[in-house]
């Protein structure tokens, strides 16, 4: 018996609506929502076509799924897509070293004999300084013996190159001073030290070292870095008596990123503020006497610091930026 027209039109009918009752509960309502909805108007026109449904019956489903899916649908969140931020890799070697030794006997010549740098750029420079979001700087500096005088801060200066650094800011950066045993150091071999004196607490304070971009002003640059924030200067006086090393400690807590993004780690690259610094190699303390390639011992300051765990006594360029100490004569 071949089925009548008005038969087949029924059952076709029957399967469009079946149809859409699926899409309507079984399809999940991010994925409604997502969809332009040209497939389904593709097979709409299609059943149209073949008269199965008639148009006005096809906007009505239409019209149905829309507003079914738009009630089950929760509004998407918008997601703002950060920048990628790739990290360097590793260090530059050449930061921290000159290789060569004719260049090494002529800086011997011209650099300063104390800590502090002069009016000349430095020929390399310290990474280390403010490098993490914990960690502990110690400084050893037995250069500037004399007479007795109050110091009543610490300055660094910037490298002069064109920096590319992330802002960051610590929940606290404590700095404690004192006087140190410099014989009790092993250069290159332990993290043992003594002191001769308990430290003092100087400076306590939540700190920002801002971002860097290009190249600063001035060659080399001035004391104390942009926005004054390599410049510490302490809330009380520390009275050096002008005989004994200086041992200061600086300790970095809480760091965190101008733009949030993840800084963990006592090593993440990418983070170097680069500090003017005196080359390692025949400029800080190197040995006790000249022996092979090491020139004689021509800065008495060295530097200990945590970078996977405390490191030892070092005058490595990485960790050892110059010193600029705010020396008054006491009242």
């Amino acid at each position: 018996m071949v089925p009548s027209y008005i038969t087949t039109q029924r059952v076709s009918l029957w399967s469009m609506t079946s149809f859409f009752a699926v899409v309507l509960f079984l399809v999940p309502p991010a994925f409604a929502v997502a969809q332009d909805y040209d497939a389904v108007i593709k097979r709409l026109k299609q059943a149209v076509d073949a008269k199965e449904i008639s148009p006005e019956q096809a906007k009505r489903m239409l019209a149905t799924l829309k507003i079914s899916s738009g009630k089950q649908a929760r509004t998407p969140k918008l997601l703002v897509k950060r920048p990628t931020y790739i990290p360097k890799k590793g260090v530059n070697g050449t930061d921290y070293k000159i290789n060569s030794l004719e260049e090494q006997k002529r800086l011997q010549k011209i650099l300063p004999l104390t800590s502090t740098g002069d009016d000349n750029e430095g020929p390399v420079a310290c990474g280390f300084f403010g490098w993490a979001a914990d960690a502990t700087h110690r400084f050893m500096d037995n250069s500037h013996k004399g007479e007795a005088r109050e110091i009543h801060g610490l300055s660094f200066r910037l490298d002069y190159r064109d920096h590319n650094t992330i802002g960051r800011t610590w929940d606290n950066i404590t700095v404690k001073i004192a006087h140190g045993n410099w014989s009790s150091i092993k250069y290159n071999a332990s993290r043992d030290f003594e002191l001769l004196d308990e430290q003092t607490a100087v400076f306590s304070k939540e700190w920002t070292f801002p971002t860097l971009r290009g190249y600063p002003a001035l060659k080399p640059t001035e004391w104390g870095g942009p926005q004054n924030c390599l410049n510490f200067q302490f809330d009380k006086p520390f009275m050096y008596n002008g005989k004994d090393a200086i041992y200061i400690e600086f300790t970095f807590s809480g760091g965190k990123t101008e733009d949030g993004r993840k800084w963990e780690g006592d090593l993440p690259y990418g983070f170097e503020y680069f500090l003017d610094s005196m080359q390692q190699i025949g400029g800080w303390r190197m040995a006790e006497e000249p022996k092979g390639l090491y020139l004689p011992p021509r800065v008495e300051a060295v530097v200990s610091y945590t970078a996977g765990g405390q490191s030892v006594w070092t005058s490595s360029a990485k960790g050892m930026p110059y010193l600029h100490w705010d020396f008054r004569k006491s009242k």
